[in-house]
């Protein structure tokens, strides 16, 4: 079991429903941003007319895919278990700490 400090890094975390545990490569987490009410709108209006949601216009922003809200399905995972191992290598970390040992979790994400 590949470990950091205190943390497991290949530990489940949580899906968008909360209920189906993905490795913590792929859990989903929030990061807050503080906007005034005027900022807000702003944002909104510049996603609206994107076509995005805020949080996918944000994350355009940075070279992220958008992503669906609520459970992705396994397609969706497996790509996004394809790019987190790229993130994670041109970060200079080792991918398989963030995964478990073997691909079994997605047959329990079924």
């Amino acid at each position: 079991m590949a470990a950091r400090g205190l943390y497991t890094l290949w530990s489940y975390g949580a899906c968008d429903d909360g209920n189906m545990p993905l490795p913590r490569a792929l859990a989903r987490e929030t990061e807050h941003v503080q906007l005034s009410h005027a900022e807000k709108m702003k944002l909104r209006k510049l996603a609206r007319d994107a076509g995005l949601s805020p949080s996918n216009y944000l994350r355009s922003f940075i070279g992220l895919p958008g992503r669906s809200p609520g459970r992705p399905t396994i397609e969706q995972l497996e790509h996004e278990q394809d790019q987190a191992w790229e993130i994670l290598k041109n970060l200079g970390e080792d991918p398989a700490e963030y995964f478990p040992p073997n691909d079994n979790w997605l047959d329990d994400y079924r």
